[in-house]
């Protein structure tokens, strides 16, 4: 088992924001919007080829609605999150 703290987590995003701000991004645009997922039940089953079609754009407009402090937030958001990272590392690091 590997473990992480939460506190490494926050000083690992903080990074991640400071290295988006020392690029001077101020605003991240995002062209493509549907990409594939695989559905977190199924990451580690490796006997069938199964991905999902996702759109980033309503990731990115779920996640702003994290804005209104009465909105609950959930894991479906740290999903959505992950695709957001994932796109920016896409369009800022191409393989």
């Amino acid at each position: 088992m590997k473990k992480i703290k939460t506190d490494e987590l926050e000083f690992i995003f903080s990074r991640i924001i400071e290295k988006l701000k020392s690029e001077a991004y101020t605003e991240l645009k995002f062209n493509n919007d549907f990409y594939r997922i695989i559905p977190t039940d199924k990451w580690d089953s490796y006997d069938e080829d199964i991905a999902h079609e996702a759109s980033l754009f309503d990731d990115i407009d779920s996640l702003k609605l994290l804005n209104d402090s009465k909105r609950m937030t959930t894991y479906v958001d740290f999903d959505r999150l992950s695709s957001v990272l994932r796109a920016i590392s896409q369009n800022n690091n191409p393989i």
